[in-house]
């Protein structure tokens, strides 16, 4: 955790004022971050004034605006592989995404020049858990942009684990949702998804979001042509993963904390979640519009698994882009995997929890893990993620 510190600001920083206060109040908020809730008021205070340019910057832009080409929303499971598929495409110039800085502050691309400023002195160099480089303009997912525009996205699970259930029923099925507010959370996310393509003046947009896994019958509602990408990994390799990732990130986020043991039911819990749901709706995708990787192929031959996206999902010419391609596999040669030591019980209780899809997706006990054994005992390699 030593290289990835943040002052004590929320994430929820770049919300409107009414969404802001409606999260506060879906859990409770422990003493010890009452200080950084009064930080993330203050600034969101000075922010408002901000939000009211914003639409008036970009109300008739989006009126007139329609999407050239279909977006592609890359879905699977947090540490499947989505981040570097996501940083891929979107180095296609004719790409346009999301960026870090509007995922903080989706209604301030107008006033840009100011909060950018803000967000890169305060923003680490890497992320936490595997080290991956972070900037203000690199691609992001829009879960926490989403949960800024409006109150109702998964990723309040961040600021109030205990509730993630609920907010999972909420966000991703619309459970007890009235009319106005499910209306709300379709108008709220079209906007979010045109205004980042207005930004990054791309002509395809990328899309990725581990939730939508489990709402392509919402993204279909919205866009009936849209291209997913679904790529999934070994799930051992996955519950580490994320655990790891969890155990790192979920403390700078949340307002209220929990164990390790209660965050390993919770990945249990939502893994189960998005693939029974995307296993489900898959189908409800046209023919010709869905294309699924195997994580272990594409780190194997990427380029050889991006012409097929080219070739067989978007039908458009692989080589005319390609180099844009190879360059970022140059500057990703000094990136480093995570290693793993693991326990007995451990690997008995992934197999219990998600055993249905490691059988059903042919994954057997990663060769290169290292399971903790008495001394003396022979043992295998680290696992490494």
């Amino acid at each position: 955790m030593e290289e990835f510190k943040i002052p004590p600001i929320s994430t929820l920083v770049g919300s409107t004022i009414k969404s802001y206060f409606k999260i506060l109040n879906k859990g409770r908020i422990a003493p010890r971050y009452y200080f950084k809730i009064f930080l993330t008021t203050f600034i969101i205070l000075i922010a408002t004034p901000f939000h009211l340019w914003e639409k008036m910057v970009f109300s008739r832009r989006l009126k007139n605006f329609e999407f050239k080409k279909p977006p592609i929303f890359i879905i699977g499971h947090w540490r499947s592989g989505t981040t570097l598929l996501h940083n891929l495409l979107s180095k296609d110039p004719s790409a346009g995404y999301i960026t870090t800085y509007q995922s903080l502050f989706p209604s301030n691309l107008a006033s840009k020049w100011l909060f950018r400023t803000f967000m890169k002195i305060n923003m680490p160099d890497k992320r936490p858990s595997d080290g991956v480089k972070l900037n203000i303009d690199f691609p992001q997912e829009d879960e926490f942009a989403f949960s800024n525009l409006q109150w109702n996205a998964y990723y309040n699970f961040f600021y109030f684990p205990t509730y993630y259930k609920t907010f999972f029923e909420q966000a991703v099925h619309h459970t007890n949702l009235t009319k106005k507010e499910v209306e709300l959370w379709f108008t709220s996310y079209d906007t979010l998804l045109k205004k980042a393509l207005i930004d990054t003046k791309g002509e395809r947009l990328i899309v990725k979001n581990p939730v939508n896994t489990a709402r392509i019958d919402k993204i279909l509602k919205l866009y009936p042509d849209a291209k997913f990408v679904f790529i999934y990994r070994n799930p051992i390799t996955v519950f580490f993963s994320t655990q790891r990732f969890f155990q790192q990130l979920n403390p700078t986020l949340w307002l209220h904390e929990v164990d390790n043991q209660f965050i390993d039911k919770m990945i249990f819990d939502v893994y189960n979640w998005l693939m029974d749901d995307y296993l489900e709706q898959k189908s409800l995708i046209p023919t010709g519009n869905l294309l699924e990787i195997r994580f272990e192929e594409f780190e194997l031959e990427p380029v050889k698994e991006l012409e097929r996206i080219y070739f067989n999902l978007l039908k458009e010419d692989f080589s005319a882009v390609k180099h844009y391609f190879s360059d970022y596999f140059t500057t990703q040669k000094s990136h480093k995997k995570n290693k793993y030591l693991v326990e007995d019980e451990t690997i008995a209780a992934i197999r219990k929890h998600l055993g249905k899809y490691i059988e059903m997706y042919d994954y057997g006990l990663p060769e290169d893990i290292q399971i903790r054994t008495p001394a003396g005992e022979k043992k295998r390699t680290i696992l490494k993620d």
